[in-house]
């Protein structure tokens, strides 16, 4: 059976996998080869250096960034139809989740550690944040003019915005620790399919108490 082809994708995604366990800096040439399952020297057919592999891959990860979104592209109906709790409770629940799987985790968990080292993956990190926000504005007007939240200043408007969308990375940095540490410590289940089977999901329970009150300010 020939050998699977090898492409710049792929070593992307084995960056990625490495990176989510091990770290960037962590992260050797050989342990993206042994990930991919070729010889280290086979990596310089595909790139001249390590550095231009991760350059690619953090321009490849601000490209799919762009296209995830967090607010339903039926807003408007959505805010008509359920109250204030239930629609943030649900944009938070999708979030979260679409966030946890491949390779979302690990390109947040490496834009998230790369944006204090390389210029361009902190203007990806500070621009998918803005589109959060933005898109966290356009929910909230959605639900005033749907009077399921009372009228509120522009001002207003953002400045909950900034609360909410605040509250939305705080949460997923907190579950990513905790997926983080559960693989340190059972290392063996970074095997095949990454993470796909671990024993946990988000605690809702934990996080619905939060929106809750935050939407007892609105």
């Amino acid at each position: 059976m020939p050998a699977e082809k090898i492409t710049h994708e792929k070593i992307i995604h084995a960056v990625l996998d490495c990176a989510f366990i091990k770290s960037v800096g962590g992260t050797s040439l050989a342990d993206i080869a042994g990930k991919l399952g070729i010889k280290k020297a086979s990596l310089y057919n595909h790139y001249e250096s390590r550095e231009a592999m991760l350059d690619d891959t953090v321009h490849f990860c601000g490209e799919y960034l762009k296209k995830t979104t967090l607010i339903p592209s039926e807003m408007t109906a959505t805010a008509q139809k359920y109250t204030a709790e239930a629609v943030l409770k649900g944009i938070v629940h999708r979030w979260i989740k679409i966030n946890e799987k491949e390779p979302l985790l690990q390109i947040y968990s490496f834009i998230e550690s790369e944006k204090y080292f390389s210029p361009e993956a902190a203007a990806i990190s500070k621009e998918s944040r803005a589109k959060i926000l933005n898109q966290t504005i356009i929910a909230l007007n959605s639900l005033i003019e749907a009077k399921k939240i009372s009228p509120a200043t522009k001002k207003t408007v953002s400045i909950h915005a900034e609360i909410f969308t605040n509250m939305l990375f705080s949460l997923l940095d907190k579950y990513i620790i905790e997926k983080k540490n559960y693989i340190r410590s059972n290392p063996q289940s970074g095997d095949g399919e990454l993470f796909s089977a671990l024993p946990f999901e988000p605690d809702f329970t934990r996080i619905d108490p939060l929106l809750e009150e935050f939407c007892k300010i609105l």
